[in-house]
């Protein structure tokens, strides 16, 4: 190391470089990138009226004539604090910061509803929430704010409890998927980013003309979507939540499907039965309760039947079978029935050995 070395201070490196004035940096930077001279591992520098850019070689005769002819530049050497690079992992980002045990227990991904994080850890790894929380938002430059869940989603508007843990405080957010823009507020209504297939393989299976009742719409993924899909469609939005009305309306309007989807607020059980009786196809997403449900959505169906979305929660090994039997059972005490079986599926785990299964059935009523 030179006496020169020495002197710099630690966190500078001396590279080649060119200096221009500073009314020729767009320019100059344009040139030198066309030419795959710039130095992304430092910052560039500015000083009073010249920028000086960093490069990963020294120049060639050839490519210093170019330089100096066109941009007027100034080769030689200077000082350049390198560029801090964001870790691309989580576990890169908590490398050093936790336990290597605690790195091995550490979940393998959050859910992130547009620029908010929602953090779930074991009971164990509390301690480094915090620091949890400041890697996210390091790792994900496009999250604004951790919050962690504070109890299971609960009550008749379905609402989790949440606890701020880092960056912005807020719960307001907009969630963008498949080509829809959804206001959501985690705070006052239910929203699952992890249904987001779920919502675009419903929507593929709605045909021009049909008339679809979303029962337990929340803000409308499941309604909105459809409405976007399909060119000729009319849906009924359901949701007894207050701000989850209030938010589809909001959402149908700013993706342009207001003409399609018809909000109301009330209790599924008793809007559905006040529709016209003549849906095609019925969606029933709230697993926890949708089997009390299941006589008012045939109601609104058409008199020939129709298509039911079920969705339940199942544990084990004969999940699915128990969720088709469940369904049969609830629409037997209905007078209808299956007509035909037409997928069923986990959706997603909700615990250990623990999911939410979706049933599609073209129901018809019992003889």
């Amino acid at each position: 190391m030179t006496p020169e070395d020495e002197a710099l201070p630690k966190n500078r490196s001396i590279r080649p470089s060119v200096r221009v004035q500073r009314t020729s940096a767009q320019r100059t930077i344009q040139l030198l990138s066309k030419m795959g001279l710039v130095d992304g591992d430092f910052n560039l520098r500015n000083e009073d009226k010249t920028l000086a850019v960093p490069l990963i070689r020294s120049l060639q005769t050839m490519e210093s004539e170019l330089l100096q002819r066109e941009l007027g530049a100034i080769l030689g050497e200077d000082e350049f604090e390198p560029r801090k690079k964001s870790p691309r992992t989580l576990e890169d980002a908590l490398s050093g910061k936790i336990s290597p045990e605690a790195l091995k227990d550490l979940p393998r991904s959050f859910d992130i509803v547009g620029d908010i994080s929602i953090l779930e850890l074991a009971p164990e790894l509390d301690r480094y929430e915090k620091t949890v929380a400041q890697a996210i938002l390091e790792v994900h430059p496009n999250v604004k704010a951790v919050f962690a869940k504070a109890g299971p989603v609960s009550g008749p508007e379905r609402v989790r409890p949440l606890r701020h843990v880092a960056g912005e405080e807020r719960t307001e957010t907009v969630h963008r998927e498949f080509g829809c823009a959804f206001k959501v507020d985690l705070s006052k209504v239910f929203f699952s980013p992890r249904l987001s297939t779920e919502h675009q393989r419903v929507a593929r299976q709605v045909a021009d003309g049909e008339r679809v009742v979303d029962m337990f719409a929340g803000v409308g993924p499941f309604s909105i979507l459809i409405a976007k899909t399909v060119k000729n469609v009319t849906v009924d939005a359901i949701d007894s939540n207050p701000e989850a009305a209030r938010l589809i309306q909001e959402n149908a309007r700013t993706n342009k499907v207001e003409s399609k989807v018809h909000v109301h607020l009330g209790d599924a059980r008793t809007v559905a039965r006040q529709l016209d009786g003549r849906a095609t196809r019925a969606i029933m997403n709230h697993p926890s309760a949708a089997k009390e449900f299941v006589d008012a959505a045939c109601d609104a169906l058409q008199p020939s039947g129709g298509v039911v979305h079920y969705y339940t929660f199942g544990e084990g090994e004969d999940s699915k079978l128990e969720a088709r039997r469940e369904l049969e059972r609830e629409l037997k005490s209905s007078g209808h029935s299956i007509g035909r079986l037409l997928g069923i599926r986990k959706v997603r785990e909700v615990a250990p050995m623990r999911w939410q299964i979706g049933v599609d059935a073209q129901v018809i009523r019992a003889l």
